[in-house]
């Protein structure tokens, strides 16, 4: 019994109010879906069932509350590294993408690629990808936002100009 307590005292610490834990619930829900959805539809036609009908973007203490919370739960399930819960740059930017667009902040979701040098042919060299998210115009939020520029952007959801009208 007290074994039970302490898993309830926990997960309570991890959620002040009956609304982390539904969003709590979303993430993960979406994290266990991407995976199919990214087998059956291309980015396009992806970003277009990710992205909220309402387009409204701006930022409020409760957005920032909120975004700080998104990115926490998105974080702590992808950090699990088991079976499809495992973080990827792009798993974690597509789900920051949806859940931040729904709290109205005007998140891109960037995608980009770069050559790799193989260390064992010298000629040889091979594109790896990268996916990132911009706020304003600035990489967001990863740790590192270094690496993000090491990559030549090809596809950028919404649209790169469309961040202008929305700052």
């Amino acid at each position: 019994m007290s074994s039970q307590t302490g898993i309830l005292r926990k997960i309570g610490a991890n959620f002040s109010s009956l609304e982390d834990v539904w969003l709590f619930s979303q993430i993960f829900l979406l994290v266990t879906i991407l995976p199919i959805m990214l087998k059956l539809l291309s980015i396009p036609r992806l970003m277009k069932v990710l992205t909220p009908r309402d387009g409204r973007v701006g930022e409020s203490l409760h957005r920032r509350k909120t975004k700080d919370n998104i990115v926490r739960f998105t974080d702590y399930i992808l950090g699990r590294n088991f079976w499809i819960y495992k973080s990827t740059c792009l798993k974690r930017s597509l789900v920051l993408y949806h859940f931040l667009r729904s709290s109205g902040i005007g998140v891109h979701v960037c995608f980009g690629v770069r050559y790799k040098e193989q260390l064992r042919t010298l000629d040889a060299k091979r594109l790896e990808g990268h996916a990132w998210l911009l706020y304003n115009g600035n990489v967001f939020p990863d740790k590192n936002t270094e690496i993000a520029k090491t990559y030549k952007m090809i596809y950028c959801f919404p649209e790169i100009d469309a961040i202008a009208t929305e700052k």
